[in-house]
């Protein structure tokens, strides 16, 4: 799935974070999104300081709660992207190496007794 800037998500607890919680998506990177914490657990409030009132979580991890409205070239966008995620599956579960291993013959030399 692609995030925007402002889409509003859910994340797991991790790290000092007791329960799960949810925000606004503020910097999106390739397999991770930053997220401006929101609404947490009030027994989380020292967590939440700690963080800075931010969290790095992964996409695959995160769960969309709100999206901002998409245009015609997101919507392209995410749908590519959709296509090379299952290619990937797809040789992940097809992976099988199609070459055969090389079997290392070794070679066996012998050095000559000391003559001493």
């Amino acid at each position: 799935m692609l995030y925007k800037i402002g889409d509003v998500v859910k994340g797991k607890k991790f790290g000092p974070m007791d329960h799960d919680f949810s925000g606004e998506v503020e910097k999106v990177y390739e397999n991770s999104i930053m997220i401006a914490i929101q609404d947490y657990d009030p027994s989380d409030q020292s967590g939440v300081n700690e963080l800075n009132g931010r969290a790095i979580i992964r996409k695959d991890e995160a769960k969309m709660l709100k999206a901002v409205p998409r245009t015609a070239e997101d919507k392209e966008a995410e749908v590519e992207a959709e296509k090379e995620e299952a290619e990937k599956e797809a040789k992940k579960t097809t992976g099988k190496k199609t070459t055969r291993a090389r079997r290392s013959s070794k070679v066996r030399i012998e050095k000559p007794a000391d003559k001493n």
